[in-house]
């Protein structure tokens, strides 16, 4: 089911795996499913403490682990040798939401939320301009992991760099999220969000 945005990006939902397998057309994004699917088992979701990245090691330096504390403070616990280098430093540690485009701050928010409380894949794509002036386009997957008493909610993503759009003037910080073209909601069993 595909709705249309005033905002101009679509939002889209798929439940069945051949759907599931039409999205997730990045190597990376399928492999880090099926990582994620086999760890989980029979639940519905794995727990963070599951989730050992040096077993999915072809996959690391695009790999992101968020410490989701709340709807306004989501910060990297984790980020890849790719994200880094791309962001012009290591983001470990620092809050994802203050890096977000405030066009889009809000919206990112909720869909963070929904990610944890639904609980709910998602493929996000959208264009992000980095510090250096380039503005690309990515494709990031999402995906929630069980939490225990010792760990705060979690989320799993995979971003993949898919092509240079063009360059604009240096900035001072990376702008991430600058525009939005597609939501693609993932149903792992608790059913999607209305969009937000």
């Amino acid at each position: 089911m595909t709705n249309a945005n005033t905002s101009g990006y679509q939002i889209k939902s798929v439940k069945t795996p051949s759907e599931i397998d039409e999205v997730l057309t990045q190597p990376s994004h399928k492999a880090l499913f099926e990582f994620w699917t086999e760890t989980r088992k029979q639940d519905l979701l794995p727990l963070a403490t599951e989730i050992d990245p040096s077993r999915i090691p072809h996959l690391l330096k695009d790999i992101a682990i968020f410490d989701v504390l709340d709807k306004t403070e989501v910060r990297y616990r984790l980020a890849g040798t790719s994200i880094a280098e791309r962001m012009g430093a290591d983001p470990t540690g620092q809050n994802v939401i203050e890096m977000l485009s405030p066009k889009t701050r809000e919206f990112i928010s909720e869909i963070i939320e929904a990610i944890i409380n639904q609980p709910v894949g998602v493929l996000v794509k959208y264009e992000t301009v980095h510090q250096g002036g380039k503005r690309a386009a990515l494709e990031s997957l999402y995906l929630p992991l069980g939490r225990t008493e010792e760990t705060s909610p979690r989320v799993l993503s995979t971003h993949v760099q898919q092509k240079i759009l063009g360059y604009e003037e240096e900035r001072s910080a990376t702008s991430v999220a600058e525009a939005i073209t597609d939501v693609i909601w993932i149903d792992i069993g608790a059913g999607v969000p209305p969009h937000p």
